[in-house]
């Protein structure tokens, strides 16, 4: 069993600064600590050690679950990663990711009690071979953090949110989506360009695959162009919902938005974004992308008394 000192080279080896803790405690010995960056030998053998986080670390984040439901549907929202950490009373309680940019975000409920919290720059995280008040001794964190933008995995914690306060019985309020640009010159290049290929997509049309459809939207506008999840879902909502026919309720699409965020998809993060645009194509679109993995699930979207529908993933 490695000491403190040995533990907080190994850390530090890895990329990853570290600050001492008073012993059986998540407390840093100093009021300083977001300003040190100590070498293991000072280290007293008695201390706790925390891990700084986000920026001064190479970007490494803590997703820390706060509560018992959150830890139990967190393998439904948040990206698989290798590192997962806890202590025996609170197994798998935190789990580690690369996110550059990444900021800290907490959840609440009503009450005020938290859910789940995103770690990054300004926060530490206390792990093995720490010692919990109790007894208990912390998880070491030996496996390698998944690497996910930093967008997407903000989506993702605040869906595992919103999942819990359902969960509880309680409703989620969705944010208003921020304005939708009114022109192209309004708009990033980014989202000039995605504006361009969803209106190269077929709208949706209940009963003719609708619901895969805006799933690809959706998809193309989160994953393929990687906008953030609240401008997707302001994009979405004016610039492909009025050709729907139906058109979707704001509810409903951002449940696509959160889907395409939190599902795992085959193309890398960005691939419509970095695509070389210098080659010229006849289609804007290339629908060969949207048919990449089909995949049968029992859609909670579909409409009551409706069959399984096919999700085609676009990415």
């Amino acid at each position: 069993m490695s000491s403190v000192r040995e533990q907080v080279a190994i850390y530090r080896q890895r990329g990853w600064y570290c600050v001492p803790l008073r012993p059986r405690s998540k407390s840093p010995a100093r009021r300083d600590w977001t300003k040190l960056r100590l070498q293991p030998e000072v280290f007293p053998e008695n201390s706790n050690i925390g891990i700084i986080l986000g920026d001064p670390s190479g970007w490494l984040v803590d997703v820390d679950l706060d509560c018992p439901e959150a830890i139990e549907l967190a393998d439904q929202y948040l990206p698989p990663t290798p590192a997962i950490t806890g202590r025996p009373s609170s197994a798998r309680s935190h789990r580690w990711y690369i996110a550059v940019g990444a900021s800290t975000e907490k959840h609440t409920d009503g009450a005020g009690a938290m859910i789940v919290e995103l770690r990054s720059t300004g926060a530490q995280t206390v792990v093995g071979p720490s010692i919990h008040p109790s007894g208990e001794e912390y998880d070491r964190l030996d496996a390698e953090p998944a690497t996910v933008p930093a967008p997407m995995l903000v989506a993702c914690v605040k869906a595992l949110a919103d999942a819990v306060i359902v969960r509880r019985g309680g409703s989620v309020t969705p944010d208003k989506p921020t304005a939708p640009p009114v022109s192209p010159t309004d708009a990033t290049d980014v989202e000039t360009r995605a504006i361009a290929y969803l209106a190269a997509m077929p709208p949706a049309v209940s009963g003719s695959g609708g619901h895969s459809q805006t799933y690809a939207a959706a998809t193309a506008l989160v994953h393929g162009f990687g906008i953030a999840a609240d401008r997707a879902l302001a994009i979405l909502a004016s610039e492909y919902n009025p050709r729907c026919n139906p058109p979707w309720s704001e509810k409903e699409l951002r449940h696509k938005v959160n889907q395409a965020a939190t599902k795992p998809h085959d193309r890398p993060f960005g691939w419509l974004r970095d695509e070389s645009l210098t080659e010229p194509s006849v289609d804007p679109v290339d629908l060969s992308a949207f048919m990449t993995k089909p995949m049968v699930v029992a859609s909670l979207d579909e409409k009551p008394g409706s069959k399984l529908t096919t999700t085609l993933d676009p990415g």
